[in-house]
């Protein structure tokens, strides 16, 4: 990030590539699966954040039992400002983030789960990176699973010290390689 705050990467191998949202809600949503998963919806630039830049651009990152129907009730909130389906979508609207982040260069991107409690818990590891790195969550998220930062992130939190290697921070490690990790330091 260039100011010495070390990056937790994002593990992007197991999810679907970048799409604009506005093609997939073209296609009606038929690309996305009615299974359980977690979701990125970010802009096409990167953002300015308390620490850093995020260079993704991630305005929310959220989990559904259902990708399809989730991803359709964000776009319905925040193309219609209505305040039922999608909380992001509805803040998207009502603070009017269109003006700076046009729908139309808005972008997502999915990974599916077996279950929704791995959904729950890959959305809760992947908000605790964006918070290791920015301090902050992304723009439209408004809430945060702190069971997972103490159970797994508080320890950890402070005894990063930006000389971290890549595999040492690697998001997406399994629950004992990330314990492993804490313990050993």
């Amino acid at each position: 990030m260039g100011d010495g705050a070390p990056v937790m990467e994002y593990d992007w191998s197991s999810w679907t590539d970048w799409a604009p949202i506005g093609l997939v809600a073209g296609l009606e949503f038929a690309t996305v699966p009615s299974k359980p998963g977690v979701y990125v919806i970010a802009t096409d630039q990167p953002l300015s954040r308390c620490v850093g830049v995020d260079p993704h651009g991630m305005l929310t990152i959220g989990e559904s039992h259902d990708l399809r129907k989730r991803l359709q009730a964000f776009y319905y909130s925040a193309t219609n400002h209505d305040t039922k389906g999608h909380m992001a979508g509805w803040r998207y609207a009502f603070f009017h983030f269109g003006r700076f982040f046009p729908y139309a260069k808005l972008r997502v991107r999915w990974r599916p789960t077996k279950t929704k409690d791995d959904a729950s818990e890959l959305e809760s590891r992947m908000l605790l990176a964006y918070l290791k790195n920015h301090y902050e969550l992304p723009p439209l998220n408004y809430k945060f699973n702190w069971q997972i930062f103490e159970k797994d992130g508080g320890d950890s939190f402070g005894k990063l010290t930006g000389t971290e290697t890549k595999s040492e921070t690697q998001f997406g490690l399994s629950r004992e390689e990330h314990n492993d990790q804490i313990t050993s330091r």
